[in-house]
């Protein structure tokens, strides 16, 4: 009876440690510890002129490119700034002509800009930025445009009331000067939910400096200018109207269009 030999199942780990290294093997190793150790690829490890620096000295000679054409570059560049310092950005306007009289003459001028400003000891304007088309360039202080808000009359208040309110109002804001120019009544329409087209009566409170327009409106919407109790019912605070800014209050008011680029 013939019998069949079975091949031997072969241990992995002893016939692996039989194989020699082949050249590839050897030299990714080499490779890998080469890479892996940078401080022996300089000579060393000092960090301040030791003799691992031997091999990164800076006296090395500069290149031609270095020398003549980045040195060059860098001279002109620096030769150009203290000749020619921001000279590209600078340009005169047309003097003003002989015979502009600001008393008789009209100033016709494109607006360009407004911003707030002062003047006369911190006297509030508005400025306006523009250019004439003769190419002159105009800056115009407006002056004594006041600004204002407006907050529902009570049912009883009478325009004859508007000269008592507005002392006890001033004395509300306790300002060391004035802050309540003047108190009017005028008729309005409330643009919050449909009214019926109906107008009703306000009083237009107009302040001495606009810096005073927010502390004038938080007394009135936080209850404290109620005045002889005319307001009813303002658990919830009394509401103000047109909370806009002073420069756009004016604009407004005045007509006066804004610049638009591109427009």
């Amino acid at each position: 009876m013939a019998t069949t030999t079975l091949p031997q199942k072969r241990v992995l780990t002893e016939t692996s440690r039989n194989i020699p290294p082949s050249p590839a093997t050897a030299g990714k190793k080499r490779k890998v510890e080469f890479s892996s150790s940078p401080v022996k690829r300089f000579g060393g490890s000092q960090p301040h002129g030791g003799p691992g620096r031997s091999h990164l000295s800076s006296s090395q000679t500069k290149s031609s490119f270095e020398s003549e054409v980045l040195e060059k570059l860098s001279q002109d560049i620096s030769d150009l700034k203290q000749s020619n310092a921001e000279k590209d950005q600078a340009w005169e306007r047309p003097p003003l002509t002989a015979d502009f009289d600001a008393a008789r003459d009209n100033l016709t001028f494109q607006q360009i800009e407004a911003e707030e400003g002062t003047l006369h000891g911190g006297r509030t304007t508005v400025k306006l930025f523009g250019v004439t088309e003769a190419g002159n360039s105009v800056l115009l202080h407006v002056t004594d445009f006041k600004h204002y808000l407006f907050v529902a009359a009570p049912v009883s208040f009478q325009p004859t009331d508007c000269a008592s309110f507005k002392t006890y109002l001033d004395s509300q804001i306790a300002q060391s000067s004035p802050a309540i120019y003047s108190v009017q009544m005028v008729m309005r329409e409330n643009i919050y939910g449909f009214q019926g087209n109906v107008q009703s009566p306000y009083l237009k409170i107009t302040v001495t400096d606009p810096k005073f327009i927010n502390k004038v409106r938080a007394q009135i919407e936080g209850g404290n200018a109620n005045w002889k109790g005319l307001w009813k019912g303002i658990d919830g605070g009394v509401m103000t109207f047109d909370n806009i800014q002073y420069i756009l209050r004016f604009m407004v008011d005045c007509h006066v269009c804004c610049l638009v680029p591109g427009s």
